[in-house]
């Protein structure tokens, strides 16, 4: 029996589709910082998200948290 996945790891998986590695988490009381790498360029960034990602609900709000995450990136 699978063990249901945690927000973290479902958003590690899908940013590793989009061809980011998911480095770091930190979360604060009103927002989460999320250090990524995009795998293609080697370039870091850190990104501060609009909400935890602990409060990710399912695929179609990791979906929306991650095009809003990834927009704020400059390449």
């Amino acid at each position: 029996m699978d063990m249901p996945k945690s927000p973290a790891v479902m958003l590690k998986e899908e940013l590793k589709k989009r061809s980011y590695e998911l480095l770091d988490i930190y979360r604060f009381k009103d927002k989460d910082l999320i250090r990524l790498r995009n795998v293609l360029t080697g370039k870091v960034y850190l990104v501060a998200s609009e909400k935890h990602v602990t409060d990710i609900t399912g695929p179609n709000d990791l979906n929306e948290f991650i095009d809003k995450l990834l927009s704020k990136i400059k390449e």
